[in-house]
């Protein structure tokens, strides 16, 4: 396929340039022209070669090339045509100029996609979580708290044995104020107990219903 898809014709002038040519002639001079156009400006000088580019005989078109020839500039075996010549500079600028700003619009595109990236890695976080929490593991153990041997200070250190109170603490030790929390039993102890200081008071002043309210409650019995 040619590098030129189309061939600018002026249609006034050229019906205006060809009013003495026969049909048959116009037809030969646009085969030319097109085939002219496709090789970049120039066809050999040869009647045959044109004649088969004009589709027509070599004696045929050797009976009408003199009108048509009158149309083309001859020169170093070849012909040429001024206004097509004109016309397929005009198409190759263009075309350049095309070529280039795609180029352009090409290079600017890869630099838009480049800085679109860069900005999107500069909004991502700086850290990993992987990488965060092994910082905050890094900070939560100082020097001396690393190693086989670590503990608090209150610990032995490693190839030492334990000293003897801490034999019978093995468990944490709790912080001061610290408070066991209530269990259902404490409560119901509470209660029976309470009932009891009561019936003594009843006991103590003659009453002799005393010491029936524990029985009377099926969930609590007394120790």
């Amino acid at each position: 396929m040619s590098e030129r898809p189309f061939m600018q014709l002026y249609v006034s002038d050229f019906v205006g340039d060809t009013l003495q040519l026969s049909t048959e002639q116009i037809g030969a001079y646009m085969l030319i022209l097109m085939a002219m156009w496709n090789a970049g400006g120039r066809l050999p000088d040869d009647d045959a070669k044109l004649a088969r580019v004009a589709r027509l005989s070599l004696k045929k078109w050797r009976a009408i090339s003199p009108d048509l020839l009158t149309f083309f500039e001859r020169e170093v075996g070849e012909i040429g045509h001024k206004r097509l010549t004109k016309e397929l500079h005009k198409a190759q600028a263009k075309s350049e100029a095309r070529a280039a700003a795609g180029a352009r619009g090409g290079a600017a595109t890869t630099l838009k996609t480049k800085a679109h990236g860069e900005a999107n890695a500069s909004s991502l976080p700086q850290h990993f979580p992987d990488s965060r929490n092994q910082s905050e593991k890094a900070s939560a153990f100082s020097r001396e708290k690393t190693g086989p041997c670590s503990g608090e200070n209150t610990r032995p250190r490693c190839g030492e044995k334990p000293p003897a109170s801490s034999l019978h603490h093995p468990g944490p030790r709790k912080p001061p104020g610290w408070h066991r929390p209530k269990t259902h039993s404490d409560a119901a102890n509470a209660i029976i107990e309470e009932i009891r200081t009561h019936d003594r008071s009843r006991t103590a002043a003659g009453d002799e219903g005393a010491g029936r309210d524990v029985l009377m409650l099926p969930a609590i019995r007394p120790d």
